[in-house]
């Protein structure tokens, strides 16, 4: 096994490996139920990476970055199939502006890291708004195509509003700490190894 491939990072990549497959069990050959129970499997798999790579001390700089990757295209595919099926502009724009928080952390990440060489780890906001996330798209989704039944507009519209209070909190938290600048300790799920990396999270939802 290479540095990079990891059980972790390997766990990480088939994450995004099953959304993608979710996207051709939906659409390609209308098996909505299996893409559901797919894309459950996947948002589990979130935590069962974090916790080898802490048990096994196998964190790395492109578990770092794939991560929260993965975790953004799941999440992506999520909510775009929830505006699909709530057919819905009010849904759509709070999808858009969910995106677009979400866009935009990744660009002040990166500016962080490249320009002042602070990474940003993730905050317990963070990583609520992760969780929120995958239970409330993933419960709409499994309404939809499990019990069959349409969820109300109104409700998607007052979940998603939900979320996007607690992302654009974790936004702007981590900006304002960001600019008091407040030490960068390791987040919570970081490696603890002797010699490990400080920049290395096995948690890095923002």
């Amino acid at each position: 096994m290479t540095a990079h491939a990891t059980i972790p990072n390997i766990l990480t990549a088939a994450r995004i490996v099953m959304a993608a497959a979710a996207v051709w069990l939906a659409f390609g050959i209308n098996a909505a139920p299996v893409a559901v129970a797919v894309c459950i499997v996947a948002a589990l798999s979130d935590a069962c990476d974090g916790w080898l790579a802490r048990s096994l001390g196998q964190c790395s700089r492109v578990g770092k970055h794939m991560d929260p990757l993965a975790d953004k295209i799941l999440m992506g595919v999520v909510f775009v199939w929830v505006g699909i099926d709530a057919s819905s502009s009010a849904v759509w724009m709070l999808i858009a502006l969910m995106g677009a928080r979400d866009v935009a952390m990744t660009a002040f990440r990166a500016y962080s890291l490249r320009r002042h060489g602070r990474y940003i780890p993730a905050s317990r906001l963070g990583r609520t708004k992760m969780l929120v996330q995958s239970v409330v798209g993933l419960t709409i989704l499994g309404i939809t195509h499990w019990v069959g039944r349409s969820v109300p507009p109104a409700v998607v519209v007052g979940a998603l509003a939900a979320i996007l209070v607690i992302s654009y909190a974790s936004a702007v938290a981590y900006v304002v700490d960001w600019k008091r600048g407040a030490p960068r300790a390791q987040s919570k799920g970081a490696c603890r190894r002797p010699g490990a990396d400080p920049l290395c999270a096995t948690q890095h939802h923002g």
